[in-house]
């Protein structure tokens, strides 16, 4: 049995090995180490200009593109050997935008099946263009379309980024082409660096990834350390940057038990104060258009983990978010934004700065105010990282104050390490000296995604930040996990063969075994999109005085996982609390014509209790999205969940029956529509609710200056 003061010691020996690793810590000494130097083909190339754009037709017999430079993706990252389908890139500017024309040859099916832009990324054919302005220590820009013109754009800079710009794709014999035109101007350059560059071209069916700069340790495609040199673009950080005011209006019809009747105007703005940085504001916000359905029935003893949708949240997430590097089963945070109340007002400064990122926000509801802050170091060689975090809650009879630290150096080849540390103080902190968060670890990966990460692990009792997100404080111990890929040809019966697993055993601070876990988990996928998965273990908490399973492994097939059009079916069993439990997830999707996709989902958790009783719970959910064009889309939602979740603690026959059981009804609808200069919602309920909330909304939002997100 490992105690707290043994827990402590090994703790402090992975802190001394992480220093000794770091005083070691040169490229060139790492790779003489190990005997081995790797091999990169880090490609340059240089955009010729023109003072005739090329069309924007999907077609590349236009003169223009004769002109044009050209790049070929040789690379298959997914097999780490030379691309066996080619793409040809070709890219020409005329100052206020890049023209990019791709040529992709292709004997497997290509999959087009997305209509709507910014709906169902990565589950079509795409290929890709990531640009840093600023060099390797910048913000990343992702523009990505399908090949029938559906497209996708993503910045490091703004969870939110949604600048107008243009696609058109088309599906020929042995392939498809696309032109793409893509404006400068949403990009914003900080004074350092030069372009960066990369083309990714992603296979559906088979997975295979394309790329054209490359080296044969790297595992992710858009790592700037791979990517290649570009000349030819203007430095961005001449331009300053558009401000941008996005102003709403909100007409709401509800019954006066629902808030009824109201209409409500609000705005987000967002300023350049300097390059790379700008002054964010949201006044009187509402959100009802973005909430997604995040509701399940999945048993777990644990606070469950939401996604922020709301953008004054999303727009600097990447900021306030610590990198988690090898880190297994990281549910710790010192600052989880859902759990800030949607405010009446907020403001920040968020940007970026040579080798920084920084950002502070602050926002007022009700007499309460929450702030976050946050800074991020990245060296230039991508190899160190050092990040600061903290939040703070003001409002009456309570005062909540977190920080953090985290330190993570990578030798980008196949070794990382990292450090956190972090503190609570305030009302809510009965004893400041168990109030801290430490954790430290080291991890051992290779090009093909193989991992090993191990982990020491202590959060104390008392840290738990009102505005963070602690899964399970009190413990201290140890995390191990490890991953191993087996990839077959994409001409074999099998694809790929996955095996994973994971071990745990954590101590309270009377020494007291407080949570174990060990799993091992495998999954085969076969060439026709078949995939079965199969997990065995256990698991067990500390629900005082008893030492409780949280057991659930099983089976799960599926077909066409990683799809528009996804189904699968999985049981699992385990010992569950006071008894056993039997959990099913069933899922299906179907095209419905050829916009259209309805899915239908039934859970269900069964448990046979040691007093002989029976604990049941259903969720039936039921959602039809139609793809009407490529800005615009309809959604409907339909959700019941009916019955009583189960047991954690032991319960009389008598208890277990007066226990209320539930019957929720989610009724949803949205219509979305882009329209220039702005964006138009038409909302009945809640689809993040747990039941139907009775009310109709119709929102209109008009951006002023920029595009939204940039």
């Amino acid at each position: 049995m490992v105690h707290r003061g043994s827990g402590i010691a090994l703790l402090l020996a992975c802190l001394a090995a992480i220093v000794c690793c770091l005083i070691a810590a040169d490229p060139a000494s790492a790779a003489s180490a190990t005997g081995a130097v790797e091999t990169l083909h880090l490609d340059s190339i240089t955009i010729p200009s023109t003072t005739t754009p090329p069309p924007i037709d999907g077609r590349l017999d236009s003169p223009v593109w004769k002109s044009a430079a050209v790049a070929h993706l040789g690379y298959d990252l997914r097999y780490h050997a030379a691309a066996a389908q080619p793409t040809t890139i070709y890219l020409i500017t005329d100052g206020p935008f890049l023209y990019v024309g791709i040529d992709a040859r292709q004997t497997a099916r290509v999959r087009a099946t997305e209509h709507t832009n910014g709906v169902g990324l990565d589950t079509d054919d795409e290929v890709q263009v990531d640009l840093w302005p600023n060099g390797t220590s910048g913000f990343r820009y992702k523009f990505t379309s399908t090949p029938i013109g559906t497209h996708y754009q993503f910045s490091t800079e703004n969870n939110s980024f949604e600048p107008e710009w243009w696609t058109v794709g088309h599906v020929v014999d042995g392939g498809y082409t696309i032109t793409m035109k893509i404006p400068l101007s949403v990009m914003h350059g900080t004074g350092s660096g030069t372009w960066r560059i990369q083309f990714i071209r992603y296979v559906a069916v088979t997975n295979d990834v394309f790329i054209w700069s490359w080296g044969a340790a790297q595992q992710n495609f858009n790592d700037v350390t791979y990517s290649g040199s570009l000349t030819g673009l203007p430095r961005l950080s001449a331009q300053r940057g558009k401000s941008r005011v996005g102003v709403y209006g909100l007409g709401e019809l509800a019954p006066r038990s629902n808030g009824g009747d109201t209409s409500r105007v609000g705005a987000d703005i967002s300023i350049p104060i300097a390059t790379g940085t700008s002054f964010v504001s949201t006044l009187h916000p509402d959100y009802s258009n973005v909430e997604v359905d995040q509701q399940t029935i999945a048993p777990t003893a644990f606070q469950r983990f939401f996604n922020d949708f709301r953008p004054f949240f999303t727009q600097g997430a990447n900021v306030y978010s610590y990198p988690q590097g090898v880190c297994p089963d990281c549910n710790v945070s010192e600052f989880y934004t859902p759990a800030i109340p949607t405010p009446s007002e907020g403001f920040a400064v968020e940007g970026q700065r040579g080798l920084f990122s920084f950002g502070a926000l602050h926002t007022d509801i009700a007499g309460r105010t929450d702030t976050g802050d946050a800074i991020d170091y990245v060296s230039p060689n991508q190899r160190t990282a050092i990040d600061f975090q903290g939040s703070q809650v003001d409002e009456s009879g309570l005062h909540d104050r977190a920080d953090g630290v985290t330190f993570t150096q990578n030798n980008l080849t196949d070794f990382q390490v990292f450090a956190r540390y972090g503190n609570d103080a305030g009302t809510n902190v009965l004893d400041g000296a168990q109030a801290q968060r430490y954790e430290a670890g080291a991890g051992w990966f290779d090009a093909k995604g193989a991992t090993v990460n191990a982990v020491m692990r202590k959060v104390d009792l008392f840290f738990h930040p009102v505005d963070g997100f602690v899964q399970h404080p009190d413990i201290a111990g140890y995390d191990v996990d490890f991953f191993e890929p087996f990839k077959f040809a994409t001409t074999d019966r099998f694809t790929e063969f996955d095996l994973n697993g994971s071990l745990s055993r954590y101590h309270d601070h009377t020494g007291e075994l407080d949570q174990t876990n060990e799993f091992i988990n495998t999954s085969l996928t076969t060439r026709t999109l078949f995939n079965l998965q199969v997990s065995t273990g256990s698991a067990y908490v500390l629900l005082p005085p008893v030492f409780t399973p949280v057991s659930q492994a099983g089976a799960q097939i599926g077909y066409n996982l990683n799809s528009l059009l996804p189904s699968f079916v999985g049981f699992n069993h385990g010992r569950f609390g006071p008894g056993n439990l039997d959990s099913w997830f069933r899922s299906a999707t179907v095209r419905t014509g050829t916009r259209g996709a309805l899915t239908l989902e039934a859970d269900d958790t069964d448990q046979f209790v040691d007093t002989g009783d029976r604990v049941t719970q259903w969720l039936e959910r039921a959602d039809y999205a139609y793809q009407s064009g490529p800005d615009q889309a309809y959604a409907f939602g339909i959700r019941r969940i009916i019955g009583v979740a189960p047991l954690l603690f032991e319960l009389t026959p008598q208890q277990i029956k007066a226990l209320p059981v539930a019957d929720a009804w989610n009724l949803s609808a949205a219509y979305h529509r882009k329209v220039p200069g702005g964006e138009l919602y038409v909302v009945y309920g809640d689809a993040a609710g747990f039941r139907t909330s009775p009310r109709f909304i119709v929102k209109y939002i008009k951006y002023f200056g920029a595009d939204k997100g940039t």
